[in-house]
Formats: C-alpha cells, sequence, structure tokens
C-alpha cells in the first residue's frame, strides 16, 4: 500500500496574547499554515464594519493549529514548550475538485429551471431550462437557502422580456436565471473576480447578460434606469444601505434574501414603503419580496435600456 498523503495537525489552547510567539515557534519547526479559532463551546465574537456601539473583547484563549507535511525534528521548544501540552492529529488530503462534485447536485427550481455543474451533463432535453454554474468561482451556486430563495423569486415574477438587475451578483447565477427565464439581465458587483467569473458563467451558457463593477449609484449608461425585477442576496446592512437605490430602480418587485432573521427588521423598515409579498424564513435566514410601486410612486414606469 501506498503512503497516505496528508497532514499531521497540532492543536494547542493557550493564551491570546501568546499567539503572536507561539505561531513563530511553530513555523520556525516547519508549520506550512496556522490557523486561530475560537475554543469549543465559545462563540466568535465578530464585529462587521456597519455595527456600532462598544467593541466586544475577544476571548482571553484561543485555540491555535499548525499543519505539518512531515513531524518536526525538533521537539516544541522555546515558547511553544512553555504553553499547555497540545495533541497531534492527522489529516489526510483531500481531493476538493472531487469534493465539490460529489456536494454540488443538481437543483430543479422549477419546471422551468434547473441549475446544475458542467459535469452533470448530458442534459437532453432540458437545454432550454438549464443554467450551468462552475462552483467556486463565486459565491453563488443555488446550493445555499439564500440563493434559493431568490432564484425561486426569480421564477415566480420573471416577465419575458422584461429587465432584471443582480445585484451584488457573485457567480452571475441569479441574472442568468433571469436571462434563461427570457428577461433583459443585467448585474453588478464591487469585486472584480466576481464580475469575471460571471462573464464567464454567461459565455458557458450561451447567455445574453451584462455585468458591472460600478456601484448601483454609478451605473454605466449601458444599463436601464429602472428594473422590472431587482435581485439581492446581500447582509441585512447592506441591504438596508442601499434601500433608498432599490426602491428608485425597481419598477417591479424587489426580493431580497442574505438576510439574517434577527435583523430582518432592518430590511423590512428600509423598503418599508412597498407592500410585502413574501416574507418567509428558513433556520437562521429570512428572505423577503416587497411588490413593484404603487402609481406615482418614484421608482414606477417600466425599465428602458
Amino acid at each position: 500500500m501506498g503512503v497516505m498523503r496528508g497532514w499531521h495537525v497540532y492543536e494547542v489552547e493557550i493564551a491570546r496574547r501568546q499567539v503572536g510567539e507561539v505561531s513563530r515557534q511553530l513555523t520556525a519547526l516547519g508549520a506550512t499554515g496556522l490557523q486561530e479559532d475560537v475554543l469549543p463551546g465559545t462563540l466568535p465574537v465578530l464585529r462587521q464594519p456597519w455595527d456600532t456601539g462598544p467593541v466586544v473583547r475577544q476571548p482571553r484563549r484561543v485555540l491555535l493549529r499548525a499543519w505539518f507535511t512531515a513531524l518536526p525534528e525538533a521537539g516544541l521548544t522555546g515558547a511553544a514548550a512553555a504553553t499547555p501540552v497540545g495533541r497531534w492529529s492527522f489529516q489526510p488530503e483531500e481531493d476538493w475538485n472531487e469534493g465539490w462534485k460529489q456536494h454540488f447536485q443538481p437543483i430543479r427550481i422549477s419546471p422551468r429551471l434547473l441549475i446544475a455543474a458542467p459535469w452533470h451533463g448530458p442534459f437532453p432535453g432540458d437545454g432550454e431550462q438549464l443554467v450551468i454554474i462552475e462552483p467556486g468561482n463565486a459565491f453563488g451556486t443555488g446550493d445555499h437557502v439564500t440563493t434559493r430563495a431568490c432564484l425561486v423569486a426569480i421564477d415566480r415574477f420573471a416577465v419575458s422580456g422584461g429587465t432584471l438587475l443582480d445585484v451584488g451578483c457573485g457567480s452571475g447565477i441569479l441574472a442568468l436565471a433571469g436571462a434563461r427565464l427570457g428577461m433583459r439581465a443585467f448585474g453588478n458587483d464591487l469585486d472584480p473576480d466576481a464580475v469575471r467569473a460571471a462573464d464567464e458563467a454567461a459565455a458557458l451558457n450561451g447567455l445574453p447578460a451584462v455585468f458591472s463593477t460600478a456601484p448601483l449609484g454609478a451605473l454605466p449608461q449601458a444599463f436601464p434606469r429602472q428594473f422590472d425585477l431587482v435581485v439581492a442576496n446581500l447582509y441585512a446592512e447592506v441591504l438596508a444601505l442601499l434601500a433608498p437605490h432599490l426602491l428608485s430602480m425597481a419598477a417591479g418587485p424587489i426580493a431580497c434574501a442574505g438576510i439574517l432573521s434577527d435583523r430582518s427588521h432592518l430590511v423590512r423598515e428600509a423598503l418599508g414603503s412597498r407592500a410585502l409579498l413574501v416574507d418567509e424564513t428558513e433556520g437562521d435566514w429570512t428572505h423577503l419580496v416587497f411588490a413593484g410601486p404603487v402609481d406615482g410612486e418614484a421608482g414606477a414606469g417600466r425599465g428602458e435600456a
């Protein structure tokens, strides 16, 4: 039998103030990677850029992991030796590409919309329903509950010949689903790598869609000024911040997901001038769909290129 390939993992609990010195010691011993984590049973203290109020103090003790391709010949000396005794384990090497393939299965949204990866083919009879996404290029494969919620909303509210805007497009899956259903699809994302992945996905599917790295307030002239359907799979705080743009640009429904349930009130309040058509929660996530504007409201009217 061949030698099993993988990593030797050293795991030790230390005081937070020791992390720098112990990390240097482990690196000197040959560690190829380090990870600082919370102790089991401890919740991480996370602070987003939009959070306000006093900064919560981080836990005083942490779990430090180090990966080695081979067990170090020298013992753990110096700062590492002075720490509480850690433990060794072995993590076999995984084929991540094969892992993706086993994890990501075709997702049937409706009789007219199917999400799949390139290796799931051939797709006899499904060409008019199919959106092919290469997992890993950017966020958005249809596998996550938030992405599926947006896909269901697109399937419900798509109007052939209408316009769709995918805000924070990631992989472009939402825009391409709209394009597959006959809409003129557009998307934006501030991450150039995401827009590049979306462009590649559009080419792979042979679907027309226009993507841009411009923010909502400065979309290119090639984009309509208003859209018949707007979808946004973003955090609640970001959706609330973008609400004025979403309201002014949406001539039809606004479908929102990516919302942690305990913060969904932020989105309801920010988009509260629109009637609420869908308000559903699955696990920790809430998705909301707001109706199009009433007559006379800013944003009324169909999108024009």
